[in-house]
C-alpha cells in the first residue's frame, strides 16, 4: 500500500492483531513477560494475569507462546497449547477439548469424566517424566471459566512428581476473574504469579508508539510523525490503553494521509478522537485541555526558574545541615535530579584529585531496552535523564531497542539527598566496582520470588569520588533479628553472600532514588 511509503513504514504500525513483534516492552509488561517465563521453566504451576480490556493481555499472551517456542539451543523442550476460549458448558467438554489438544485419539464422547482425566493424567506422565518436556497450558478469556471448569484445572495442579508439576497453567484474563479465584480459596493459594496490567503512563504511552513506529520501518532513521502536544493528546484520550492508543494512531495515520499532511499535533489529534462521551462533554473536557496546554505553554519558563531556585534552596540546607554537625543522617536517597559539573565523559574511577562524574561504562547487548536500563540504574526514566544519557552517547540511534551491541557512558546524576536515620539495617547480596559483573548479577536473580525483592543501587562516594554498585533487598530492616529473618528465607545460594549493613561511610549516595524507601 501507498499508506506504508508515504510514512517509509514497511508493515502497518498499527495493526489491531495481537502480533508479538510490536509488542511494547514496559517495565510491568516486560516483568510479567519474564515472571511467566520463569514460573514455566521452573514448574512452578498456576501464574494468572489479570487486567481491563485493553490492557494488552492477548498480545502478552502471544509473546510468550513465541518465547516459549522451540530453538537451536532448546529444541522441543516446552510443548505450549493455547485455549481460546474456555467457556464451557460442562466439565465433560473441557476435558474432550482439552484431550484433542493434546492428540489424545483414543477417546470416545460417551467416556466418563474420570476416564478423559485419567488419559489427560497418562499423557503428561509420559510427557513430562518419559520425556522429559514441559506442557503448558494457556488460557486466554479466563473469566468465561466456569466453577466447574476451575476445579479440574485445580485437579491437574495435582498431577505431579515429587520434583515439579507436570502441567503448566497459565490465565489471562479480565478484573472479574479475581471474584472466582476468591470464591475458590483451594485454587487461589496455588497461583505463583499473579500480575494485574494496569495502563501505561504518558512516557509509556509516547515510547510505545515511537516503538510501533520503528518496528514498521525495520529500525529505519525517518522524520517523526508525532509532535510532543500530539503525544499528550493520544493519552489523554486513551488514558493510557494499549488497544485504544493502537486505534487512535491509526485513525491519525489515515486522516494525515487522507488529508496530505506530514505531522500530527495537538489539534490534529483532538479532531481525530472518536466519540467516548457525550459529545458536550467532549467538548467542554477538551477546550479545558486546551487552554490548559496554552497555559502551561507560556508559564513553563517561570516554572522552570521556580523549581530551580527551589533545588538550590534545598542545597544549601542540606550543605546547612551537615555543617552543623547533624549525625542523624548516615546515607542519602535521591529524590530529584540533576547533573553534577565536569565532564560527563569520565569512568567514575575516583581518582585523586577529581570528581567521579559518570557510573562507568556498561555494554547493551542488541534487543535491550535504554529506559529499562535507566530504570534499573536510578529509579527513573525522566526526560530530564534520558536526555542526559543521550547527551553523553550520541552512538544510540534509538531510545526504544539497541539494534546492535554497544557501549554506553552512564553519567553519575545526583540527587536532593532524604536522610536514613541510625537503627536501620539493609541486606547486601552483591557489590563491587565493575558495574557490569554487579549488574549481571542482578539480571539473574531479580525474578525470584522473594519478598521484599532486589534492588540495584550505585552508591557514590562525595568525599573519596568513588562509584560502587550494589545489590540489595529492596527494605529498611527495623531490627537485626528482622534482617537475619529475610536472609533465611532467600534461597542458599543468595543467602551464603548475604550481610547485614547498618551503617555506610560518610559522604554516600544512593543514586537510585527508589531504593530503600520501606
Amino acid at each position: 500500500m501507498a499508506y506504508y511509503n508515504i510514512f517509509n513504514f514497511k508493515k502497518e504500525p498499527f495493526s489491531n492483531s495481537p502480533e508479538p513483534e510490536f509488542l511494547f516492552s514496559s517495565p510491568q509488561h516486560l516483568g510479567c513477560l519474564q515472571k511467566l517465563e520463569l514460573s514455566v521453566r521452573l514448574h512452578r504451576g498456576l501464574s494468572v494475569v489479570i487486567g481491563d480490556i485493553g490492557t494488552g493481555k492477548t498480545t502478552l499472551c502471544r509473546k510468550l507462546i513465541q518465547n516459549l517456542s522451540p530453538t537451536e539451543a532448546q529444541p522441543e523442550e516446552i510443548e505450549t497449547h493455547l485455549l481460546l476460549d474456555p467457556s464451557f458448558s460442562n466439565n465433560i467438554e473441557f476435558l474432550q477439548k482439552f484431550c484433542e489438544m493434546l492428540g489424545i485419539k483414543d477417546r470416545q464422547n460417551e467416556q466418563s469424566e474420570w476416564e478423559l482425566k485419567e488419559k489427560i493424567k497418562n499423557y503428561l506422565f509420559a510427557k513430562g517424566v518419559d520425556e522429559g518436556k514441559i506442557v503448558v497450558l494457556i488460557i486466554d478469556e479466563g473469566q468465561k471459566i466456569c466453577e466447574g471448569c476451575l476445579e479440574v484445572l485445580r485437579e491437574f495442579l495435582n498431577y505431579e512428581t515429587n520434583d515439579c508439576k507436570l502441567l503448566q497453567i497459565i490465565i489471562f484474563a479480565q478484573k472479574e476473574f479475581r471474584a472466582l479465584l476468591k470464591k475458590r480459596p483451594n485454587l487461589a493459594d496455588r497461583v505463583n504469579v499473579f500480575y494485574h496490567l494496569k495502563p501505561l503512563n504518558f512516557k509509556q504511552t509516547r515510547a510505545m508508539i515511537k516503538y510501533r513506529m520503528s518496528v514498521a520501518r525495520n529500525f529505519e532513521i525517518a522524520p517523526p510523525v508525532f509532535s510532543r502536544l500530539s503525544f499528550a493528546a493520544v493519552y489523554l484520550s486513551t488514558g493510557g490503553y494499549p488497544r485504544k492508543i493502537v486505534s487512535l494512531c491509526h485513525d491519525v495515520i489515515i486522516k494525515l494521509i487522507i488529508r496530505n499532511r506530514q505531522r500530527a499535533g495537538w489539534f490534529f489529534v483532538r479532531n481525530c478522537v472518536k466519540d467516548m462521551a457525550a459529545p458536550a462533554f467532549q467538548k467542554i473536557k477538551w477546550a479545558a485541555v486546551s487552554l490548559a496546554v496554552i497555559l502551561a505553554l507560556v508559564f513553563s519558563a517561570r516554572a522552570i526558574i521556580s523549581e530551580y531556585d527551589k533545588l538550590q534552596e534545598a542545597r544549601k540546607g542540606s550543605a546547612a545541615s551537615a555543617a552543623a554537625g547533624d549525625n542523624q543522617a548516615t546515607a542519602v536517597v535521591g529524590s530529584s535530579f540533576s547533573l553534577p559539573d565536569g565532564d560527563v565523559t569520565g569512568q567514575g574511577k575516583g581518582l585523586e584529585g577529581k570528581a567521579a562524574v559518570s557510573l562507568g561504562v556498561m555494554t547493551m547487548k542488541k534487543g535491550m531496552t535504554l529506559w529499562w536500563i535507566l530504570y534499573d540504574m536510578y529509579g527513573d526514566t525522566g526526560q530530564e535523564i534520558m536526555d542526559a544519557v543521550l547527551k553523553v552517547n550520541p552512538q544510540i540511534k534509538n531510545e526504544e531497542q539497541m539494534q546492535q551491541e554497544c557501549e554506553i557512558t552512564l553519567p553519575l546524576i545526583t540527587a536532593q539527598a532524604a536522610t536514613f536515620k541510625n537503627g536501620k539495617f539493609v541486606v547486601f547480596l552483591e557489590e563491587g566496582e565493575d558495574i557490569g559483573k554487579i549488574y549481571d548479577f542482578f539480571n539473574k536473580n531479580r525474578y525470584l520470588s522473594i519478598s521484599p525483592p532486589l534492588v540495584f543501587s550505585p552508591c557514590w562516594n562525595t568525599l573519596r569520588n568513588s562509584v560502587k554498585f550494589a545489590v540489595v533487598l529492596d527494605r529498611n530492616f527495623d531490627t537485626v533479628e528482622e534482617a537475619v529473618e529475610a536472609i533465611r528465607r532467600l534461597p542458599p545460594e543468595l543467602a551464603s553472600g548475604a550481610r547485614i549493613v547498618s551503617s555506610w561511610d560518610e559522604g554516600t549516595v544512593f543514586l537510585n532514588h527508589r531504593a530503600l524507601q520501606s
